[in-house]
């Protein structure tokens, strides 16, 4: 038994990490976006979402997806997935427009 449990620490060791560089990601994202650096954009949102499903895939591969030990893990990776795509859906947030570009129609 003790075995068993020094895995499951060593494995929520690693997705800690991995949930942690996954969130680092998304605020890159959140600040490349805002300040409308796009190349970073892109780049920070691919990594984002390709690191948020590798860690749902990886706990599904190890059916820890849905154990109560387990659950904030599979809702940290989840919410970030979520929040990343619906901010690319709806492209928010995005940099202010400049004041030449504000026209006002009368």
């Amino acid at each position: 038994m003790p075995q068993r449990n020094s895995r499951y620490a060593e494995m929520r060791k690693n997705m800690s990490y991995m949930l942690l560089a996954d969130l680092g990601m998304f605020i890159l994202y959140l600040i490349a976006a805002g300040n409308g650096i796009t190349w970073l954009k892109v780049l920070s949102a691919i990594i984002a979402i390709f690191a948020s499903v590798l860690c749902l895939g990886y706990l599904y591969l190890t059916q820890e997806l849905f154990k109560k030990r387990s659950l904030w893990m599979t809702v940290a990776a989840g919410a970030i997935l979520f929040c990343i795509l619906f901010s690319v859906v709806l492209n928010f947030p995005c940099p202010a427009p400049s004041p030449e570009n504000i026209h006002i129609n009368l």
